[in-house]
């Protein structure tokens, strides 16, 4: 039997999937309206023009992809339509959000596309060098990192219909909990403490005595763990201890498992300070800051000053853990031990059901705690019984050798992405920890910005980070999908023609 039609999505996921697309076209369009008024306040006509267009463009698409295909024309997605709907909506939001860019005469095609991938992605890598920023780019830049740290599918599932495919295209996006048993219920909560989180770290930056504009937008980037700034030096900009500690407290936030948070909001402390995730957090963060504390020292980078040298490593570390990316400090000038720390917790990244990327700290975790297991089993008798147990989302959950399997094949395509990435880099870098600091950066959605990283850059690194900041954010699963279902339509082809 052809392997081809084996794969093949059903016409009526194809009308789904453009339907849906559709609608997330209008809300984007919706959405570019908001800096049409900041434009017209702040900035000039050619902003606010800019901004205008993308929306009229936005919206027209989506209503001729909506007037096509119809809601009465939709049908269920199977898990192999979601995820390929979630690739390929990521590309779409990616592309439509990199409009006004480009028709502010600010970046051109390909410049515009990786600013708008960036930033959809709470990546944080800018190639726009212009000082002030205008007031309405620096809103879109933090405002579309704020929807992407909630989550594109968050969106559409928050206005369509009840179906199958809702839970579907929640695990397709990579969240593998749910607060409730109902999805868009889920999903409504979800997005409800996302946007009481953003209105409470708002309400702390204005308290610490940040303008309502820049409150506003590190709240955004923040709270979504992006990295966009509006100021080249980025939260070092203030150098407050004060701002940089709540910034600290917001990206612990934002890459914390929200359903951990709303266990918290609902009263269950215990289900917080027993989690995996939250241990393995603090773990990594108490181990990486005293490393790169000692290293600092040793380096003379601040001198003798421990307290100074304490905080920078601190503020790194939850920035690089959270795959935020904020800079309390000139880390082009810390010494590579600090940069090879940095790497392996771009790596690792944040919770699960959180904002932040990387492989996952659950993920990371069950790997480590998985070798544990294997050890006892090499050197206890063969008859012992090892019980495979974890701490999770308030209940002791028994761990399957298929899980761990999963967790192994999904860690090793991260890192083969990663290292093939690097090598591609390194090509045009020539420097290795240039090559492998952008592209565990680029696959973590960090943003930590090398000075290599510009308008000048070469344009085959820059889609090589264009890929590495979509893969990064919706997990190598579709990838692999896509890849897989490439192979099998060319096989059933070669069948084909063998055949005849």
């Amino acid at each position: 039997m052809n392997s081809f039609f084996i794969n093949k999505l059903k016409p009526s996921e194809f009308k789904t999937i453009a339907y849906f697309t559709g609608t997330i076209c209008i809300i984007l369009g919706i959405f570019l309206l908001l800096p049409v008024i900041i434009a017209l306040i702040y900035d000039t006509p050619k902003y606010a023009q800019a901004f205008l267009i993308s929306a009229i463009i936005t919206t027209i698409v989506g209503l001729l992809i909506r007037a096509n295909f119809t809601r009465n024309k939709i049908g269920e997605l199977s898990l192999k339509g979601a995820l390929i709907f979630v690739f390929s909506i990521w590309g779409v939001t990616a592309l439509f959000t990199s409009l006004p860019y480009f028709f502010t005469g600010l970046l051109g095609p390909l410049d515009a596309i990786f600013q708008g991938m960036s930033g959809i992605t709470t990546t944080g890598f800018t190639l726009i060098d212009i000082q002030p920023i205008p007031r309405s780019i620096a809103f879109w830049e933090a405002f579309t990192q704020w929807i992407g740290g909630l989550g594109v599918i968050l969106l559409i599932i928050s206005v369509i219909p009840s179906s199958t495919s809702l839970k579907r295209l929640y695990f397709a996006e990579g969240r593998t909990e749910q607060m409730t048993p109902n999805i868009r219920h889920t999903s409504k909560i979800f997005i409800k403490l996302y946007i009481i989180l953003t209105f409470l770290s708002i309400l702390t930056y204005l308290l610490l005595g940040l303008p309502k504009f820049e409150a506003l937008c590190y709240t955004l980037t923040a709270i979504a763990t992006g990295g966009f700034s509006i100021f080249p030096s980025s939260v070092d900009y203030f150098n407050t201890p004060a701002i940089e500690m709540a910034t600290i407290i917001i990206m612990i936030v934002g890459s914390t498992n929200f359903i951990l948070l709303y266990r918290v909001i609902k009263g269950n402390f215990k289900s917080y300070y027993k989690d995996v995730e939250v241990k393995t957090m603090f773990i990594l963060m108490a181990i990486a800051t005293t490393l790169i504390t000692i290293s600092l020292l040793v380096n003379q980078t601040y001198g003798s000053n421990v307290i100074e040298t304490l905080r920078h490593a601190l503020f790194q570390v939850v920035s690089v853990i959270s795959s935020t990316g904020f800079t309390s400090t000139d880390v082009n000038l810390w010494p590579p031990f600090c940069y090879h720390i940095m790497i392996i917790l771009m790596i690792c990244g944040g919770g699960v059901c959180s904002t932040a990327s990387g492989i996952k700290l659950y993920n990371v975790y069950l790997l480590f705690k998985s070798l544990w297991w294997e050890g006892q089993s090499i050197f206890k008798s063969k008859n012992t019984i090892i019980h495979k147990k974890i701490y999770h989302d308030r209940r002791i959950i028994t761990i399957t050798n298929k899980e761990i399997k999963s967790v192994f094949i999904y860690a090793i395509l991260y890192i083969i992405i990663f290292i093939v990435s690097a090598t591609i880099i390194l090509i045009f870098t020539k420097d290795i920890q240039t090559a492998y600091v952008i592209s565990a950066s680029a696959i973590g959605n960090i943003g930590i910005e090398p000075e290599f990283i510009n308008i000048a850059t070469p344009a085959v690194v820059k889609i090589v980070m264009i890929i590495e900041f979509w893969i990064g954010r919706i997990g190598v699963w579709p990838i692999l999908l896509l890849i897989v279902y490439e192979i099998n339509k060319i096989n059933g082809t070669l069948e084909d023609k063998f055949e005849e």
